[in-house]
């Protein structure tokens, strides 16, 4: 690109004192590099809608069609699906203008309706062009930055080009314009009226606007251009082959791969706070920069696995004065980490360095690097802080050949602006706070005053792995198979030391899980009864739910066909629902026991709620068991007495209410959340290095030692906090949801609907 004008606004008329025309420099609206960015992006764009053009000809463009993945034409608006070849030359032509003007250091001020389409859409290219070799763009005429370091270079930034789009210039042009006459005929009405497409309507794209000087209609299509167009071969200008052109602009129809671990809301967040267009990525970080990156976090992984069959569970003893070992924290992974991470276990660390691994797929898949978690915060600094070390090294040719990587004079600023990846792509910089024996005491006190007044949170390792509040879960690793075995092969006093029962036993399944079979159904009703025992407000609808659970709870109890609760509970006194039809209560929600009349109720604790469920369902059990022959008709002339009960009833009953009695905190909030995340119980206990049998009794309510339960924690990605909590009966609604009762009222209840018999 050639310098810029002396005066980028001289194709301006004098009518442009009547619009809103930007004015001052050039650098101010596109700065040197953006500006090249845009025509790049403008020659792309041209190339392929020249290939459209001849692609499609006269034939009316088909949106929904195979062919119109990856095209030009997709862009315009549909009022132009139906339009001719020529109209689609010269919306190309109306691209490649615009970057001649940029090339000749003129402000590309939209001269008609098609150059506006077509600099909107050069715009929202220009950050895909970022993705370039520095080889590529410099053949484009692009002046790629040449700053001696990072700390001088900014991102592109488009906002300021959008002044460039001139309010109300369709009206300019000369059909908007009355018919030839004086001044008065246009005030009494010679305006012509707008048509109903309006003025900016494909039929006058190319009307010239009047106050900027109008395109030479002489001018013809590019050489190139026209040569396709008489039928020769696509030859645009180097580098700009088709096949390029479609893959820098990734018109392919294929949606990017995502943001990380940003949910959906919070990537539209990103992209509103990083510009309009984009999330910063193509801005950020390059082609180039990904692959520097993913090969420090290759290389920061193996120091990571290196440490981990090392150490294993076993604490990393620093050194009293680090220089007296210097070479340790040159090679060791957990000698950078904190010094507070010293004492954590082997699964913290295996996670610890799976989340290096999670942020290099996502740099070798060209998702953006976005943490989602305190330890991924980490691991992106230690990844961003070998990378710098990495460009260092990369002075030797014979060190960058073997990573297949270009020497560090091939290596422009832009594609090592490694502090800006942190910029970008990191909530905060808490973590590095743990590196301040200043603030060690904030960090490691969530409720420390200084710590809540700064919003930092729980930055203790034991939740590094918790996702933060607007980011999803990751899917769970799958360990690769030579991992797996040497975790299989490493030494159990290594490797258990915070958990010694484990050791050299490995494969001992867990003791105590109940031997009673439920009946099918009957564990997760009660689940639901206790649940719903626990929303904070005792609405009718949740009410309503009870109760239907409550019956369906007592009929699974039960498992007798002659002991169903409707025959045992007098239907007089029941209330009705207008969808769940009749109740097992009456309409104060009251069901009568042995020793008390129950009043369902909710707003209880985890414990709370299991204790008094398992309270109703013993007196409600002996309640039936003592009424079985009192049901209605049971004594009536004519009516055959119910059949007795088998007697080994009531000690079956007892059996089941001990095994329901259970504290399945633990079981279910681990099922609940494992089948949240997609984690299978041989996957968790792969990623907990623990025996599969011992994760198989939790879930079937086992008792879980702590020291071994807080190993599922990372890959669960919560707190070791809430983990633990669980054993001591606190439910976490956030992991293990309350039930959701459906909308509903008392009332008679609703007709049913006509059956289609006959």
């Amino acid at each position: 690109m050639t310098s810029a004008s002396d005066d980028p606004f001289g194709q301006l008329t004098e009518e442009a004192e009547f619009f809103d025309v930007p004015a001052g420099g050039m650098e101010e609206i596109l700065p040197p590099f953006e500006a090249g960015l845009v025509m790049a992006a403008g020659r792309a764009l041209a190339t392929l809608a020249y290939r459209d053009a001849v692609a499609f000809g006269d034939e009316p463009f088909t949106r929904d069609a195979p062919a119109a993945a990856g095209t030009v034409l997709a862009l315009l608006p549909e009022a132009c699906d139906r339009l001719d070849r020529g109209f689609r030359a010269s919306a190309a032509r109306a691209l490649w203008d615009l970057a001649d003007d940029l090339a000749a250091g003129l402000a590309p001020i939209p001269r008609c309706a098609a150059e506006e389409w077509a600099l909107s859409r050069m715009l929202e290219a220009a950050p895909a062009m970022f993705a370039a070799t520095d080889e590529e763009l410099r053949a484009l005429g692009v002046s790629v930055p040449g700053h001696p370091d990072e700390s001088g270079y900014r991102p592109p930034y488009w906002e300021e080009a959008w002044q460039l789009f001139v309010e109300g210039a369709k009206y300019s042009i000369s059909e908007a314009q009355p018919a030839a006459g004086s001044q008065e005929d246009a005030e009494d009405g010679g305006v012509p009226e707008e048509p109903a497409g309006g003025w900016d309507a494909p039929r006058y794209w190319f009307s010239p606007y009047s106050f900027v000087r109008p395109r030479d209609v002489e001018r013809g299509h590019p050489d190139w251009a026209q040569w396709y167009l008489d039928g020769g071969a696509l030859a645009a200008p180097e580098p700009l082959t088709g096949e390029r052109a479609t893959e820098l602009l990734c018109l392919d129809g294929v949606p990017r791969q995502g943001s990380g671990s940003l949910d959906g809301d919070e990537q539209d967040a990103a992209e509103g706070e990083r510009g309009y267009f984009g999330d910063g990525r193509d801005a950020v970080l390059t082609p180039l920069a990904a692959q520097l990156l993913a090969a420090a976090a290759d290389q920061v992984a193996e120091a990571g696995w290196h440490d981990l069959f090392h150490y294993g569970d076993r604490v990393f003893e620093r050194p009293e004065d680090e220089d007296d070992e210097p070479w340790l924290y040159d090679d060791s992974f957990l000698a950078t980490l904190p010094p507070l991470c010293d004492g954590q276990g082997a699964a913290w660390r295996l996670a610890m360095v799976g989340a290096v691994e999670n942020l290099a797929d996502d740099l070798r898949a060209g998702r953006t690097p976005n943490a989602g978690c305190t330890a991924e915060e980490l691991a992106l600094h230690l990844i961003v802080g070998q990378a710098k070390m990495l460009v260092d090294l990369l002075d030797d040719e014979d060190y960058a050949q073997q990573l297949g990587l270009p020497t560090a004079d091939q290596i422009s600023v832009r594609h090592r602006a490694f502090d800006l990846v942190l910029e970008y792509y990191l909530q905060d910089f808490d973590v590095l706070m743990h590196y301040e024996s200043d603030l060690s005491e904030v960090v490691t006190d969530p409720e420390h005053p200084a710590n809540l007044q700064l919003g930092i949170g729980d930055l203790r390792p034991r939740a590094w792995f918790a996702p933060f509040g607007n980011t999803r879960p990751r899917p769970p690793r799958t360990w690769e198979p030579w991992l797996l075995d040497r975790l299989s092969r490493a030494d159990p006093d290594a490797f258990f030391a915070s958990a010694p029962a484990l050791t050299g036993d490995q494969e001992a399944p867990a003791v105590d899980v109940p031997a009673t079979e439920l009946p099918s159904g009957l564990r997760q009703e009660f689940e639901t009864f206790a649940g719903l025992a626990q929303r904070r407000f005792f609405d009718e609808p949740t009410a309503i739910h009870m109760a239907n659970t409550l019956e369906r709870l007592l009929t699974l109890f039960f498992s007798t066909p002659s002991l169903a609760p409707h025959g045992i509970w007098p239907l007089n006194p029941r209330a009705s629902a207008v969808h769940a039809g009749w109740l097992l209560v009456d309409r104060n929600f009251c069901l009568r026991g042995l020793n008390s009349t129950w009043r369902l109720s909710a707003d209880r604790t985890d414990s709370q709620a299991r204790v008094w469920a398992c309270e109703l369902l013993l007196d409600c059990a002996n309640y039936a068991l003592a009424n079985y022959h009192r049901q209605p008709g049971a004594y009536l002339r004519g009516t055959t007495p119910p059949a007795p009960l088998d007697p080994g009833l009531a000690d079956t009953l007892e059996e089941r209410l001990r095994v329901l009695s259970r504290d399945m905190t633990t079981a279910g909030t681990l099922h609940h959340r494992m089948t949240f995340l997609g984690l299978s119980p041989l996957r968790l206990a792969q990623a907990a290095i623990l025996p599969e049998p011992m994760i198989t009794a939790w879930l079937a309510g086992a008792p879980a030692s702590p020291s071994q339960l807080i190993r599922c924690a990372p890959a669960l990605q919560m707190s070791e906090d809430t983990l633990l909590d669980t054993v001591a009966g606190k439910r976490d609604r956030h992991y293990w949801p309350l039930p959701e009762p459906a909308p509903d009222r008392l009332g008679r209840p609703a007709p049913k609907p006509p059956s289609d018999q006959p």
